[in-house]
């Protein structure tokens, strides 16, 4: 299943009905699961559906096979086009885990742009970004320059945990995923390496773009084999098979559940590949009207545009910027 977050056309609403809702993308449709009610109360979010196990997904599932079949039963279904798609948590649990340097391509452009040497981790590095950065495809990113001039971006496959647990065993590890999901690990690099921790410098409001669904496992078993991709104003900067990771999502959700209770609905991204604007000679950072889309084949395209946060400009004379 492809499960999304999405607010239909206002024209198709009832006075009080609610919104956003949960739903899942067929044909080039989206099917209204939403369900508020004893018989089917997983069905009243996506977080919901994930609390109330597999009997939840169960349940779904089979309300996109009637979907697929022509027997909707009832069921309302809108033109993908025509609804807009929120991040499939708008209001995650708590915040999103991330995992930092998992591509040696990432590792080594990142040594050569701050003159280091390159060293591969032997562990995954771990941070988090609060749940208020957490947006949606459509939705702006921002960008203030009261606080950087080195806004960046980082196209990453996460994967969204259908059952926590600790010291989970990396052979069972996968058992506890839902699906898989594109995140963009936005960055503002002036704030990030000003201190040795990374949370404020990729923490802001807006630099966690989330989406556009959750793909199932069973639909993307060969997760190796997806292809990540990052434009910037159609522009290619970043592609890499997801297989190159240097941790895999069961080593990483392994080695951050030792000790760290993991809870239904977590999201753990899983790093990015080379190409960032910084890793470019000369650096390349993101600019007011810019357009940024993160692409996986199976799971979609992850799309925001960069905006101007009001506020005190300070002289642009050191800022790279894209060339038309």
């Amino acid at each position: 299943m492809k499960l999304v977050t999405f607010s239909p056309p206002r024209s198709s609403l009832a006075d009080g009905e609610e919104t956003p809702r949960l739903g899942a993308v067929v044909d080039g449709w989206v099917v209204d699961l939403y369900r508020n009610d004893e018989e089917t109360p997983g069905l009243s979010s996506m977080l919901a559906l994930i609390d109330h196990s597999q009997a939840a997904v169960d349940q779904a599932a089979e309300l996109v096979r009637q979907a697929r079949a022509g027997q909707a039963g009832g069921r309302r279904s809108f033109p993908l086009e025509e609804v807009g798609l929120l991040a499939p948590f708008p209001k995650p649990r708590r915040n999103v885990f991330c995992v930092g340097l998992n591509f040696a391509s990432h590792v080594e452009q990142n040594a050569a742009a701050r003159r280091e040497p390159v060293v591969l981790p032997d562990i995954p590095l771990f941070f988090t970004k609060p749940t208020t950065a957490v947006i949606g495809t459509g939705a702006s990113l921002r960008l203030d320059h009261r606080l950087t001039q080195q806004l960046d971006y980082e196209v990453e496959l996460a994967v969204v945990l259908s059952r926590g647990g600790t010291w989970l065993d990396e052979a069972d590890a996968m058992s506890h995923v839902l699906g898989f999901t594109l995140l963009n690990d936005v960055s503002a690099r002036d704030l990030q390496w000003r201190t040795s921790q990374f949370f404020y410098g990729k923490g802001l409001d807006s630099f966690c773009p989330l989406g556009p669904a959750i793909v199932t496992l069973d639909e993307l078993p060969a997760w190796q084999d997806l292809v990540l991709e990052l434009s910037v104003n159609g522009e290619l900067r970043q592609k890499e098979k997801a297989g190159n990771m240097l941790f895999s999502p069961a080593r990483a959700l392994a080695e951050l559940s030792k000790g760290i209770t993991l809870l239904p609905g977590d999201v753990v991204s899983l790093g990015t590949p080379g190409g960032c604007g910084y890793q470019l000679d000369p650096p390349r950072f993101l600019q007011p009207g810019d357009v940024v889309v993160c692409r996986a084949q199976g799971i979609g395209e992850l799309v925001n545009h960069v905006v101007d946060v009001a506020g005190p400009r300070p002289g642009l004379s050191g800022l790279a910027r894209l060339q038309d």
